[in-house]
């Protein structure tokens, strides 16, 4: 991320039209000595090699980096499918706006592990699998990194209690304090849509599994437990997602 080609040249040449026009040689100088002409020669000289030496040295403007990375974005509005092989970004921290409490959750600098718990959480839209984006519930700008789950947002301006740092749809519950937490109040930090018939854009009856088993509650009602499956179904019945947690989470 070679210069451009020389511009063709443009125009007509004279001497593609007419006659030639008879030029005169130039005529002897008079009255002016000729070590007077040698010096002011050399004089222009030295001017113009001046000019060029600090033309020269003159830096210019700064080009963009062919090496940059790209910076990591995240939808907050939409579900988008699964994808592959999605670039890891580095990106300094940096003071950032405030983030506003969700249900009580606030967006600190710091995370908390007093109440640490991991959920997964699966969720399928006409049968196709959905992605829960890494870094929702963590303000921007992020730090990531790669590890053995892909990329990981390792850093970020603040973190909500429920956020996520990988696309492997494990949620984070990291909490100052000991409260219940519910799928609810993920979807709120993550601003998407949860109801019984609408997951996102997605509208239709919504079916829940948990650990495997049925549940009919109201998706924004389950209660997020330490190692809980959940998933969400909608345009069809998916059977129920296998996940196993990496040893020691």
């Amino acid at each position: 991320m070679p210069g451009a080609p020389p511009a063709p040249l443009t125009g007509v040449l004279r001497s593609n039209i007419g006659e030639l026009e008879k030029i005169e040689p130039p005529k002897k100088m008079q009255g002016f000595p000729t070590g007077f002409v040698l010096i002011g020669l050399f004089v222009i000289v030295v001017v113009v090699a001046a000019v060029l030496l600090l033309t020269a040295d003159r830096p210019g403007p700064p080009q963009a980096s062919s090496s940059g990375t790209a910076a990591s974005s995240v939808s907050r509005a939409t579900l988008t499918p699964v994808s592959v092989g999605v670039a890891s970004s580095r990106r300094a921290s940096a003071a950032a706006t405030p983030l506003p409490d969700v249900g009580g959750i606030s967006c600190d600098t710091l995370e908390s592990t007093i109440f640490h718990i991991h959920v997964h959480l699966a969720i399928f839209v006409d049968g196709q699998e959905q992605l829960v984006p890494l870094g929702v519930g963590i303000g921007q700008p992020w730090q990531v990194e790669d590890s053995a789950e892909g990329p990981f947002v390792t850093d970020g301006s603040c973190f909500y209690w429920i956020h996520t740092h990988t696309e492997d749809g494990v949620v984070h519950i990291e909490s100052p304090i000991r409260r219940r937490f519910t799928l609810g109040d993920f979807f709120a930090i993550w601003q998407v849509p949860l109801s019984a018939t609408q997951v996102g854009p997605a509208q239709g009856p919504v079916i829940t599994y948990v650990n495997g088993s049925r549940d009919d509650r109201n998706p924004s009602d389950i209660p997020l437990l330490s190692h809980e499956r959940i998933q969400l179904n909608i345009g069809g019945d998916i059977p129920p997602y296998v996940f196993d947690f990496p040893p020691g989470d």
